[in-house]
């Protein structure tokens, strides 16, 4: 522990992001990097996830099979993933790129399989009944139906792949994550917060060039030309596959040793308080700044601002954000990752919530302000009362997000099931590196049912956020 003492020279550099010539063109490779990663990685998870996704959607022999994979795959933290990953190919951009279209392409695939289940019957009834066969039900039927919403969901994904990006980085993966770890065990808080201001600026580039394409589907061809490119340059130098093999074989059986079995509920307990925390540190955090970003109930000179700060805030993943309170360490390590989490949560929250309150029916609010109430009235007992059923959902989406994410954030040194992973896969005791994968794989597993059960007692289906 330093100490809020030690903390504020690290804090002051923090504020001082190191903008020389210099400095920047040392980070511009490892930018590269991460945009390649992400490039490449959505590109196969967007063919790959559209095949899949078409596949469930016809209802071919073996979609059943296929989706309770992908469900399946998708609760494997990416993290993990590209520990597992380096393994096979080594260091660098491409175990990171392997790693993102493993974990995208169930992510994909899945919420496609959503999207075309939940299509309109009825054109589809009518094509059917024209005699054509599943495969041209798919292509001329689902297809079309759900391209917007394709369009839209793939844009979010390669969003969300940056963000990944830097994720992976931290185990050696190669980009930006790679370089920012360096510099946190380097006590170099200014070029930290350069890093993040470029990831920051990377992710809004990716969220406008998604806006884009959008409007302009056509634009696409140039984003597949972009991910061949990345592709080819993170190609695997190397393919470890007699390494790998004896590594994947020494963790079988998964095992732990009776002191680390006991500590068990101990790390449970741990990941799910960072979970449960950070989500619920969102949802507090994120209600005001949500209804002050939402541009019906707030003037744009505060709407405006409110919006830039929570882009700011969902720019930079929790593993960074975790990163920097454990270097700052003004936080215990579970509370490291609580804040972390609802940090990152705010932003991502308070977006969803300020667009629910947006969407909100006109009708009972014209009504309630014919009445003579003021603007905080007709907030309090019109917009909010009618945008809680949406906002119930993102918050349950988060927390399912929020479990994945705390195994993540535990990987580098927050506490829980995460840390005791990240400890033996670094130890090499393979065997109970894969026992505390199969424990975080059953606990996301449980909290994403759980959801899911509660979701649809409600009667509401929605996408991940």
């Amino acid at each position: 522990m330093y100490g809020l003492a030690s903390a504020d020279p690290l804090l002051h550099q923090f504020f001082h992001p190191d903008l020389s010539f210099s400095n920047l063109r040392g980070l511009l490779i490892p930018a590269l990097e991460t945009l390649e990663m992400a490039s490449a990685a959505v590109l196969f998870a967007i063919i790959l996830g559209l095949l899949l996704g078409l596949m469930i959607g016809a209802r071919l022999p073996g979609a059943r099979l296929v989706y309770t994979a992908l469900a399946s795959f998708r609760a494997i933290p990416d993290l993990t993933l590209a520990i597992l990953c380096v393994i096979v190919v080594g260091l660098g951009p491409a175990a990171g790129t392997l790693a993102l279209a493993l974990f995208y392409t169930a992510a994909v695939g899945k919420i496609f399989a959503d999207l075309f289940a939940s299509a309109d019957r009825a054109p589809i009834e009518s094509l059917q009944s024209t005699g054509a066969n599943r495969l041209m039900v798919a292509l001329y039927g689902l297809l079309p139906l759900r391209r917007q919403d394709l369009l839209t969901y793939g844009a979010y994904e390669f969003e969300s792949a940056m963000r990944a990006s830097i994720i992976v980085g931290a185990v050696g993966a190669g980009g930006i994550g790679t370089e920012l770890v360096s510099q946190i065990n380097s006590v170099e808080y200014s070029k930290v917060s350069t890093l993040i201001l470029i990831l920051i600026l990377l992710v809004a580039l990716v969220d406008g060039l998604g806006r884009l394409v959008r409007r302009q589907p056509k634009l696409l061809l140039i984003f597949l030309f972009c991910g061949v490119a990345a592709a080819w340059a993170n190609r695997p130098q190397m393919f470890a596959a007699r390494h790998a093999m004896e590594t994947f074989a020494t963790m079988w059986p998964p095992a732990l040793p009776q002191e680390a079995f006991s500590k068990v509920p101990k790390l449970i307990g741990e990941t799910l308080e960072m979970a449960f925390g950070g989500t619920l540190l969102a949802m507090i955090l994120a209600l005001p700044l949500g209804a002050a970003a939402a541009r019906n109930i707030s003037p744009v000179y505060i709407s405006f601002p409110v919006r830039r700060l929570l882009e700011a805030l969902r720019a930079i993943p929790e593993v960074v954000w975790g990163l920097v309170l454990l270097g700052i360490a003004i936080f215990g390590k579970t509370s490291t990752g609580i804040v972390a989490l609802g940090i990152h949560s705010t932003g991502t929250l308070g977006k969803l919530y300020a667009e629910s309150i947006e969407n909100v029916p006109v009708e009972p609010v014209l009504a309630m302000t014919a009445t003579g109430a003021s603007r905080i009235a007709v907030t309090g007992f019109a917009h909010m009362p009618l945008a809680f059923a949406p906002i119930a959902v993102h918050s349950l989406f988060r927390l399912e997000w929020n479990m994945r994410a705390a195994t993540v954030v535990g990987m580098i040194g927050a506490g829980g099931i995460g840390e005791a992973l990240f400890n033996t896969q670094q130890l090499q005791f393979y065997n109970q590196t894969f026992a505390y994968v199969l424990i975080t794989w059953a606990l996301i597993m449980i909290v994403d049912r759980a959801s899911g059960r509660l979701r649809s007692r409600w009667g509401i289906v929605q996408i991940d956020v």
